[in-house]
Order: C-alpha cells, then sequence, then structure tokens
C-alpha cells in the first residue's frame, strides 16, 4: 500500500465513521490503531478528520474517494476494514450500509440479486 492510498483508506473510514453524524469512541479506537498500522501521523490524521466533519456530501466525497483507490488488494482490505468500522459500535445504522454500498458498488463488489 503506499501512503497516498493509505491517506485514501483512512478517509474512507473516516466517511464511514460519520455517516450516521455520530462518531463513537468505538470507531474513534479503530481510527486510531489503522492510522498506526498505516503509519498515518496523528496531525494528518486530524487533518483528514477536520476535513470530513465539514463534509456536505459524504455520498458524493465516499464515490469520489473510492475511485482514487485502484488497486485490488487495497480495495479488498478497505472493504475488510469498512465492514470492521460498520460494527465497532455495536449498531449496524442505515447510513453506514449505505455509504459501504456505494463504495463497494464503485468497486464492482456489489450484487444487488443473483
Amino acid at each position: 500500500m503506499s501512503s497516498e492510498n493509505n491517506l485514501l483508506i483512512l478517509k474512507l473510514l473516516l466517511l464511514m465513521a460519520f455517516a450516521d453524524k455520530v462518531y463513537m469512541e468505538e470507531e474513534k479506537e479503530l481510527i486510531n490503531e489503522i492510522s498506526e498500522k498505516l503509519t498515518i501521523p496523528d496531525r494528518k490524521k486530524q487533518q483528514i478528520i477536520e476535513e470530513v466533519e465539514q463534509s456536505k456530501n459524504i455520498t458524493k466525497e465516499c464515490r469520489e474517494t473510492a475511485n482514487k483507490i485502484i488497486n485490488k488488494e487495497d480495495r479488498e482490505k478497505t472493504i475488510e476494514l469498512l465492514s470492521e468500522m460498520i460494527t465497532k459500535d455495536k449498531i449496524v445504522h442505515q447510513k453506514e450500509l449505505f455509504a459501504f454500498q456505494i463504495i463497494a458498488d464503485e468497486w464492482g463488489m456489489y450484487l444487488e440479486h443473483e
């Protein structure tokens, strides 16, 4: 994973965390863990958090950010992390699922019906 992709992955996770307008403590802990694994400095993480907090259109941001991640392995890892983020606070929010669906759909990883 490139450092640029790591920043994009973190941004997607934060967009997911803020999709329901509530940034839960469990989500913060997961973001901190993932930021460390991705070697993202605290100041950069804080900058992305502030950017996401100011976002007026989470759906559009999800699409645009997702489309910047091209590498298949990065996409697969991101999907795993996003699913973990959705369930971290033990409550699955509709807006989080919608954001997850948008990202999976952008990457051709979403099947509506078979």
